[in-house]
C-alpha cells in the first residue's frame, strides 16, 4: 500500500512499495490520478505541475485512442457510400477526404501517440532520478501539448467538414 504525506502546499510525498507498476491516488482539487514508476521504490517528492501534466498526457492518449477509432469508422463511411458519389465534385471531395483519413490515421495520430508516450518515458526517467528539476521536460510538455491542441482543431475541423459532406452525399 503507498503512503501520501503533504509536506508542503506544494509539495506530496509518496511512498512506493516494491514492484509497484502504477500508483493511483486522489487529491482534494484532482480526482483519481495515476502515476506510472516502473520497479522503482522510494520516496518521491512531486510537484503538482508534475502531477498535472501527467494527468494531461494521460487524456491526450486517450484522446488519441478516440482518434485512431473514429478514423478507422469514417473510413467504413467512405468505403460504403463511395458508388454514390456520382459528380466530378463528389469525386474530387470523396478523394479529398479519403487522402486526409490516410494520412491522419497512418501519420500524424500515431506519431502524437509516440510523442506523448516518449514525453510520459521522460517523467518517469526523471522520478527514478528523484531529479525535478529538469526544465527541460516542463518546455518540452508545453510543446507536446501545443501540437495536440493545435491537431485536436484542426481534427474538429476536418471532422465538422467530413460529416457536412457526407450528410449531403446521403440526401
Amino acid at each position: 500500500m503507498c503512503q501520501l504525506e503533504q509536506n508542503h502546499a506544494a509539495f506530496v510525498t509518496i511512498v512506493i512499495p516494491e514492484n509497484c507498476g502504477s500508483l493511483y491516488f486522489s487529491c482534494k482539487q484532482n480526482p483519481t490520478f495515476m502515476i506510472s514508476v516502473i520497479g522503482t521504490t522510494g520516496k518521491y517528492i512531486l510537484q503538482p505541475s508534475l502531477v498535472s501534466m501527467h494527468q494531461q498526457s494521460v487524456e491526450w492518449l486517450s484522446a488519441s485512442a478516440l482518434w485512431k477509432r473514429e478514423l478507422i469508422f469514417f473510413q467504413k463511411l467512405l468505403d460504403q457510400h463511395s458508388s454514390k458519389a456520382v459528380t466530378v465534385e463528389q469525386k474530387k471531395e470523396m478523394d479529398h477526404f479519403q487522402n486526409i483519413i490516410t494520412y491522419y490515421d497512418g501519420e500524424v495520430v500515431d506519431g502524437l501517440r509516440k510523442t506523448v508516450r516518449e514525453h510520459e518515458k521522460d517523467l518517469a526517467d526523471m522520478l527514478q532520478r528523484m531529479d525535478e528539476s529538469d526544465t527541460q521536460y516542463f518546455k518540452d510538455h508545453k510543446q507536446v501539448i501545443g501540437e495536440l491542441t493545435t491537431f485536436s482543431r484542426t481534427y474538429d475541423q476536418f471532422k465538422h467538414e467530413f460529416f457536412s459532406f457526407m450528410e449531403k452525399l446521403l440526401q
